[in-house]
């Protein structure tokens, strides 16, 4: 989906191209339920909503402005299979699920991966985005300590091409930063 597709507002958005390796590397095929961390605009949740409508999607937002948002954009695509948590991570959602993105940490990485891993499924994934190459290592070396199996990391640079004097440029965007990994069927210590 194209970002301009989605209602965004002064909240920050996971931008198209990351949110299609991202969701890739979820692996929802065949799964039934899927948890957005700091969900923003909503544009991860309502992509998987809209593309794997027999997916029942949680997002967990704290900021109102950002609840809005992602409440219009799930009116905008006409969407009934996501539920809109309101406050801070790690929360009650009252059911394990299958796949686990997290977008936005804020000062609570520690707990939030912990509590991931307690309900992830077995087998199930967990994809993180990161700007701070610094808490990218911090979440790197958390995942090796709570035994998550299969760990890969990728860094994307993405540029859009854009009108600079008479002629044209590659403007950067910022790298993003990628883990994505997997509960595994039991600890090993």
């Amino acid at each position: 989906m194209k970002n301009s597709e989605f209602i965004t507002g002064n909240v920050p958005i996971t931008k198209e191209e990351v949110r299609a390796i991202s969701i890739n590397k979820l692996n929802l095929k065949d799964k039934q339920t899927f948890l957005d961390i700091g969900a923003g605009t909503g544009s991860v949740s309502v992509e998987v909503a809209y593309n794997y409508p027999n997916i029942d999607v949680a997002c967990i937002e704290c900021k109102d402005k950002a609840i809005e948002l992602i409440n219009q954009n799930i009116k905008k695509f006409n969407l009934n299979n996501i539920e809109v948590i309101q406050g801070y991570a790690p929360i009650d959602i009252g059911k394990k699920v299958d796949s686990i993105f997290i977008g936005g940490s804020g000062p609570n990485l520690n707990d939030i991966l912990s509590w991931a891993k307690e309900n992830l499924n077995e087998e199930g994934t967990l994809v993180a985005n990161f700007i701070i190459i610094d808490t990218f290592y911090k979440t790197l070396n958390l995942l090796k300590e709570l035994n998550f199996k299969d760990i890969e990391a990728t860094m994307l640079n993405v540029a859009k091409l854009e009108p600079l004097g008479k002629g044209e440029y590659f403007k950067p965007l910022n790298p993003i930063y990628i883990i994505s990994c997997k509960k595994g069927e039991k600890d090993y210590e």
